[in-house]
């Protein structure tokens, strides 16, 4: 019986001292070094290399390295690593260095540096591994999971997949993954510095598992909240403006759904804040930034606006260029024209119906220099906000009616109605093109300028009235007026006078064209 104990006892402390040299063996930090960069290498599918890495065993596990970088096998070499990392250390538990599956506790990094080239990244053709087969079979299945990872300054460029558009840049602040590597992907919470309008995004969300054959393809969703941006970045707009929302989809291919709130919106020609609140859905190509407006609703102060279009970015020019298709519907003229009006109280009111093009250059000049439109509008009712030039239009359109001597502030609420034209606008200046109006009658048709830097008109056009000269006065201006009739003939009965409005928006002038009169009386003679 004592035999068979000391047998047992030497057997035991054999198994023991096996037990132990095979794991001293194991946890040599020779070992363990290869063992992670074997598994990170799997994990991305990438060459690891790294200048420096230290680890010590005892009293637990702990790694310090610096310069790591992570290349993928098939990437040209002359390119940037897909990750590179200033310095690292990391803890984890001594059962997570021994399985094939590498699992870490802490990871903190300082100084990380992704780049992801343009089309993705490809798995290698064949494996760069030189030794033997059945060693490369065992190593390929070796995985690793880290519990957190913590990186104070990380930097993450996305190279687009065309040639003349530049890389889409971010800054991550206090990112924190938590289970990566789990096949359900990693948790996070990060902060994102947002270039222009500059500003920090709070975002969280799942980020993962992640797709070494094509990153850009790797799956995201969270939310996100964007608070208090100053739109004073964006040359030639103001205002602050607060977002959120979420998101889900893959880097390439994010949507979004959220909503914008800018209290005081302002565009720097006027400097007249009006309230801007958005709910849109897009669709956000992580690779370059472009991103697609499937559907932006907005109110401006009380008007109603709907918009869908594309921000894309172009090639070596700060910016990006936007392209919308916009409708308004039963807005106020006045909410519109607080924009682009520096007078304290809109010079126009009324509801509005407008449709346009509005296409905004990529640059550093003022919203206002590089805004391009092309479109339609309607006004049903409108009045003039200067008491002078109101008081003006609706003496016209007395006379019209042959009411010469009536007071012309006896009128109506408005005497402006159906406006209606077309517009084209670029480099500040709008020109506008058969634009009329009636008033009670008659009609006016115009076409011309208005400067938005100046705040000027430039105007001309023919008042069209269903009177004759003569019945729009009496006595002896009746009879002057049938002398010069000829001058003012309209095809089908009538008048019809040349007209021109020019000077500045606040006190314009309003007078016959003569030389139009006098081209016009001259075939009027010949004829």
């Amino acid at each position: 019986m004592k035999r068979l104990l000391l047998i047992a006892g030497v057997l035991a402390l054999v198994v023991i001292a096996g037990a132990a040299s095979w794991v001293v063996w194991t946890l040599r930090p020779e070992r363990v070094r290869d063992h992670l960069i074997t598994a990170v290498s799997n994990r991305f599918a990438a060459r690891v290399d790294v200048d420096a890495a230290m680890v010590s065993i005892y009293p637990r596990p702990a790694i310090t390295g610096s310069r790591l970088r992570i290349q993928m096998r098939n990437a040209d070499p002359e390119l940037p690593p897909l990750i590179s990392v200033s310095a690292f250390q990391a803890s984890a538990p001594f059962s997570g260095l021994i399985g094939p599956r590498v699992r870490l506790g802490n990871v903190s990094l300082v100084g990380t540096d992704i780049r992801i080239p343009p089309g993705g990244l490809k798995p290698a053709v064949a494996s760069l591994d030189t030794g033997n087969p059945t060693e490369s079979r065992r190593e390929d299945r070796v995985s690793i999971v880290i519990d957190e990872i913590v990186s104070k300054d990380a930097r993450l460029e996305i190279a687009t997949r065309k040639a003349n558009k530049l890389p889409r840049v971010f800054e991550i602040h206090d990112l924190i993954l938590r289970g990566f590597g789990l096949p359900e992907g990693a948790r996070f919470q990060a902060g994102v510095t947002n270039a222009i309008p500059r500003g920090r995004v709070e975002t969280t969300g799942v980020f993962g598992p992640w797709l070494p054959e094509d990153p850009t393809l790797t799956p995201i969703r969270g939310e996100y909240s964007f608070r208090n941006a100053n739109l004073d970045d964006i040359k030639g707009i103001g205002g602050i403006l607060s977002s959120v929302g979420q998101y889900r989809g893959t880097l390439e291919r994010i949507e979004v759904d959220g909503q914008t709130e800018t209290p005081d919106f302002s565009i720097d020609i006027a400097n007249q804040p009006v309230p801007l609140f958005t709910r849109f859905k897009a669709i956000v190509d992580g690779t370059n930034g472009d991103t697609w407006l499937d559907r932006v609703d907005a109110r401006l102060g009380q008007s109603n606006i709907l918009a869908s279009g594309a921000v894309v970015r172009e090639r070596d020019v700060k910016g990006r260029h936007v392209a919308l298709d916009i409708q308004i519907r039963d807005a106020r003229i006045e909410d519109i024209l607080q924009l682009a009006v520096k007078a304290a109280k809109a010079p126009m009111t009324g509801r509005m119906e407008l449709t346009t093009t509005f296409l905004l250059p990529a640059g550093e000049q003022d919203v206002i220099d590089r805004l391009n439109l092309n479109g339609r509008f309607r006004l049903a009712q409108a009045r003039f906000s200067n008491i002078d030039i109101q008081r003006r239009i609706e003496a016209l359109s007395m006379r019209a009616r042959g009411k010469e001597d009536a007071d012309p502030t006896d009128s109506g609420p408005s005497v402006v109605s159906n406006m209606r034209g077309r517009f084209v606008m670029h480099g500040a200046k709008i020109d506008f093109k058969e634009l009329t109006f009636t008033i009670p009658g008659a009609e006016v048709q115009l076409a011309g300028f208005y400067d938005l830097r100046r705040e000027s008109l430039d105007f001309t056009g023919d008042l069209l009235v269903d009177a004759s000269l003569a019945d729009m006065t009496s006595g002896f201006k009746s009879f002057l007026a049938r002398l010069a009739q000829p001058f003012f003939k309209r095809e089908g009965g009538g008048s019809r006078f040349p007209i021109k409005i020019s000077g500045p928006r606040s006190k314009p002038e309003f007078g016959l064209d003569m030389s139009r009169v006098f081209k016009r009386g001259g075939k009027a003679k010949s004829g």
